[in-house]
Order: C-alpha cells, then sequence, then structure tokens
C-alpha cells in the first residue's frame, strides 16, 4: 500500500510532530555544491560557449541523480514531547553516563589552555590559572550538554506507534552517521514541542566564561 503523508500526519497527537531525516546526509553537502557551480554559470550563454553548455548540462544531470538519491533516503521521524520532570530526569542521567569522557575532555582542555598560554607568553599565574579552569570548564559542559541531548531525544523520537524507536546508545550512532544539520532539525522539533532545547540544559550560572582565546 502506498504512503500517505494525510494519514500518516492524522495518526499524531498534538504533543508530537513528524520530522523529515535524509540518511544520505553527504548527499545534500554534494547537492549545494553542484547547486553553487550551476549558479556561477548562470552568466554565460550556451550557444556562444560551447564548453559552459556542456559542463552546464553535465551538472544539471549530476544535480538531478543527486536529488534523487536525497528524495530516496527521506525517512519520517516522529518526535513527541517530554514531561519537565522526564527532561530533568535524563539530563541527570546522562551527567553519570558522561562523566568519565567529560572529565578526559576538561583534563586535554586544561593541557591546550597551558600551552596556548606559553605561546601568548602569558606569566601571570593566576591568569593561566583563570584559563586553565574556563577552559576545563567549558570542554567538560559541552560533553555534558550533547550527552543530555542524546537522552533527551532518544526519549522523545518515537515509532508510529508511540514506542521510542532509540536507545541512547543508538541515537549516538545515529548522531554520528547523520550529522549536526539532520540531527537540529530533531532538536529544533523538541523545541518548538516543548520549548526545551536539549543542547542547552545546562543552568546559566553554570555555564563557562570565554575561553583563553577570547
Amino acid at each position: 500500500m502506498a504512503f500517505n503523508p494525510d494519514d500518516f500526519i492524522a495518526g499524531i497527537s498534538a504533543a508530537q510532530t513528524p520530522v523529515t531525516i535524509f540518511k544520505a546526509a553527504d548527499v545534500a553537502g554534494h547537492l549545494r555544491a553542484v547547486e553553487a557551480d550551476l549558479e556561477l554559470l548562470a552568466g554565460f550563454d550556451d550557444e556562444q560557449t560551447l564548453d559552459a553548455g556542456a559542463e552546464r548540462a553535465e551538472l544539471i544531470e549530476k544535480r538531478d541523480r543527486l536529488q534523487n538519491e536525497l528524495q530516496d533516503s527521506a525517512e519520517e521521524f516522529i518526535v513527541q514531547a517530554l514531561e519537565q520532570d522526564r527532561i530533568d530526569e535524563l539530563t541527570k542521567e546522562a551527567r553519570k553516563t558522561a562523566k568519565d569522557r567529560a572529565d578526559q575532555a576538561a583534563k586535554d582542555a586544561a593541557g591546550y589552555a597551558r600551552e596556548e598560554c606559553r605561546r601568548a607568553e602569558i606569566g601571570d599565574g593566576k591568569e593561566i590559572k583563570d584559563a586553565v579552569r574556563r577552559a576545563s570548564l567549558s570542554a567538560s559542559e559541552a560533553v555534558m550538554r550533547k550527552e543530555a541531548g542524546i537522552h533527551i531525544i532518544s526519549h522523545a523520537v518515537v515509532t508510529d506507534t508511540g514506542e521510542r524507536a532509540f536507545t541512547p546508545e543508538q541515537m549516538r550512532v545515529v548522531s554520528e552517521k547523520l550529522g549536526d544539520t539532520q540531527m537540529d532539525k530533531l532538536y529544533k522539533a523538541f523545541y518548538d514541542l516543548t520549548s526545551n532545547d536539549p543542547g542547552e540544559l545546562i543552568p546559566k550560572s553554570r555555564k563557562p566564561g570565554p575561553t583563553v582565546e577570547d
């Protein structure tokens, strides 16, 4: 039976929204590059410049092929709203899961900040200490925020029967494969439903200040 978008949308509650994700995310990048090349050739007259006409025809054929590949990779995801208590719970769970990775990121960032201070010939101990602290906190919280987003969106994406579609581990793999642009569609849909951004769940008082590069 053919897929009917109207039937699909009709079965989604007000606390859910469909999101079209293109699994072939790399194809989208290639397509944008081809479209940019076509725009550059727009000023050439095919009748006067045979090479430009041949190149344009080749690019059009490539553009059409990439558009078809991209469309074939489209998949409908359903994003649902979550209660604030559940969001808070998942955030705490994510921070525990990511603790070791966050600690390592903080350690790496601290070493980099010290090296940057050395290169900049900063000799003031307090200034170096502050730069290292800011870099460490920034790196640690970046890991925590990303993991919180993964945990929350893994509970927010459901099947058409309302069942969870991904575990946090599966969503982490999906995130790497889809890339930031496609994942941002899911995060935006969740934000629109709940006014909660999975990537910005750290209280302002705990957000890091500027790094040493600033």
